[in-house]
């Protein structure tokens, strides 16, 4: 069984809900501890874990994640969901690491308990494309490119409605072939609520056209999220 959030009472709530990522604070250890066993308690076997890119850019952030991706591999299967620095402009966070090597740190350093990742498309990109460029141009693309020569299966979030031409060119470049699953966004604007379903549809017979077998699913906005904090770590 995998789970998006905390479960609520309610026997069909994990089988109507579509996987979501989960962000775990960064908090005191004794009290992830006990929402490890809550978890449990509820027959949670696989969670996705989403990375805060700049929160990882901390002292704080790199000790965090250091301990809770071993932490939770103990417990659950774990897929991996990098934020490419989306929830905080790149113009007002220091950015000591990239995507890159984030990523490359994380395979590296934590590698054996996961072989699943997600990347996200920074919204920045959305800006600024240009789709005469070269599409390796584009962070996500390399890390993704990279990522697979390292041995781990990738897959892209957070896809949106405007992304259209982007997904294209990645079609007729073959790059589509290094992927698992594409995530479609569904969560930040209700009005893409009808307009990604023709979009998913539009998508899939692309994918048949070319014949690749992505798997597509829709992103859920969860009933409870955990946001990363600038707490301190206890022990």
């Amino acid at each position: 069984m995998k789970i998006n959030s905390l479960p609520v009472n309610d026997p069909s709530y994990l089988e109507s809900m579509t996987e979501g990522v989960m962000w775990f604070s960064i908090k005191n250890r004794k009290e992830l501890k006990l929402t490890v066993d809550r978890l449990q308690s509820e027959g949670i076997s696989s969670i996705r874990l989403g990375i805060d890119c700049a929160a990882f850019n901390t002292k704080r952030g790199l000790q965090w994640y250091d301990w809770l991706v071993p932490t939770l591999a103990e417990s659950f299967e774990l897929e991996l969901c990098f934020d490419n620095f989306s929830k905080t402009s790149r113009s007002s966070v220091c950015q000591k690491h990239s995507l890159l090597e984030i990523v490359e740190y994380f395979i590296h350093k934590h590698g054996q308990h996961f072989t699943l990742l997600e990347l996200w498309r920074n919204p920045a990109n959305r800006l600024n494309q240009d789709y005469s460029e070269n599409i390796f141009a584009e962070d996500i693309v390399f890390v993704t490119t990279w990522a697979r020569h390292l041995g781990k299966k990738v897959s892209l979030g957070r896809i949106q409605t405007t992304d259209f031409e982007w997904i294209t060119k990645l079609i007729s470049s073959q790059f589509l072939k290094n992927i698992e699953c594409l995530e479609i966004d569904k969560e930040e604007e209700d009005l893409w609520s009808s307009s990604t379903k023709f979009y998913e549809r539009t998508l899939r017979s692309l994918f048949a056209a070319k014949g690749l077998n992505i798997e597509i699913r829709p992103s859920v906005k969860l009933p409870i999220d955990f946001q990363i904090s600038t707490g301190g770590i206890a022990s």
